[in-house]
């Protein structure tokens, strides 16, 4: 059996906690370098009648014309979310309040009786409002969006560089490998949710500052402290990270 030393030494030659997209933070999103960053602006009246459009989306409910993004639009105006003062800070109540309104006018049931191809489009915008949400309302990817938008890309194999925090992931994993009990596990998520906190407010910070150096760092930083919150919640089944 090997000791937690040489456990700790094999750990530290290869990337932490590296698991799928899945198992590594359930439901996150991680956006390639410039995938949004090109987004466009949506449009305010409708491209067919002129009437004032419902939502940020191309679709009428007058003369009920529906037409596909040519571009990715930004998250942020699609749903009336603010980027001011900080675009990490979200109202999770309002974005919630945008996203079914703009399904309201999409939703590809509306559009069932205005051919399939309509239907199709709807469909589509749908499913880029579901996007635009979802990315939006989880931190891990909000933050991802927000540096994509600033040509900055988070890969979910990128690694740590801070050498103490490293080793603080180690023995948070080995802590959660050996717990024998509820209370010990609750106690490691206690801490993993003291160190989530800072982070927020690092990279609340860092983007109000501008600093997407910091930003990038304290993003990866974050993406380690979820995985290890995931692997938490789903004790003792959580899977061994020597494997």
């Amino acid at each position: 059996m090997q000791s937690s030393l040489a456990r700790v030494v094999l750990r530290a030659h290869r990337p932490l906690l590296a698991t799928s997209r899945t198992t590594l933070v359930p439901g996150a999103t991680y956006i390639p370098s410039r995938l949004y960053s090109a987004s466009l602006s949506p449009p305010t009246t409708c491209p067919s009648c002129g009437a004032p459009l419902p939502t940020r989306l191309p679709a009428c409910p007058k003369c009920f014309h529906i037409e596909r993004p040519g571009n990715k639009y930004d998250f942020y105006e699609l749903l009336n979310a603010p980027k001011s003062p900080n675009p990490f800070i979200v109202d999770e109540g309002q974005l919630k309040d945008s996203f079914r309104h703009a399904q309201r006018f999409v939703h590809p049931d509306l559009w069932a009786t205005h051919g399939e191809n309509k239907t199709g489009v709807a469909r589509d915008l749908s499913g880029l409002v579901n996007e635009a949400y979802n990315t939006l309302l989880r931190p891990l990817s909000r933050i991802h969006y927000i540096l994509a938008q600033h040509d900055i890309g988070v890969s979910e194999t990128d690694q740590l560089d801070d050498p103490q925090l490293i080793m603080e992931v180690i023995e948070m994993r080995e802590a959660l490998e050996e717990a024998a009990s509820e209370s010990e596990v609750e106690s490691i998520r206690d801490d993993v949710a003291g160190k989530t906190s800072d982070t927020f407010a690092n990279i609340e910070r860092s983007v109000q500052l501008e600093d997407w150096d910091e930003a990038r760092k304290e993003a990866v930083r974050l993406k380690y402290l979820l995985g290890i919150e995931a692997a938490a919640r789903s004790w003792p089944d959580a899977p061994s990270s020597d494997h």
